[in-house]
């Protein structure tokens, strides 16, 4: 029987940042975290690396909703895609005034 203590690989990322993001929402939420991996995960060809988010095992069902809920909607790439950049908008005001 494993430990409710032990920890678990969560999530794998190719970048602190998204890792790091990852740690902040699980903590606060009461699910301690922990990132893995950090030296290698930076270079490159000889030593590729992922960033291992870690939780404790009696934790993963929690951790899972969490990380299950920050994903983005579904079609959240079209809606961006149509959604008029700062230049867009910058031309029709200039073109108005």
């Amino acid at each position: 029987m494993s430990d409710p203590l032990d920890t678990v690989v969560l999530v794998r990322y190719p970048d602190e940042l998204s890792a790091l993001l990852l740690v902040g929402d699980l903590e606060s939420q009461g699910v301690p975290a922990s990132i893995e991996g950090g030296l290698t995960a930076g270079m490159r060809a000889e030593a590729p690396g992922l960033l291992a988010v870690r939780v404790r095992q009696g934790d993963l069902t929690l951790a899972r909703q969490i990380l299950e809920d920050r994903a983005p909607a579904e079609g959240w790439e079209d809606e961006a895609e149509q959604t008029p950049s700062e230049d867009d908008l910058d031309e029709k005001e200039s073109g108005s005034a």
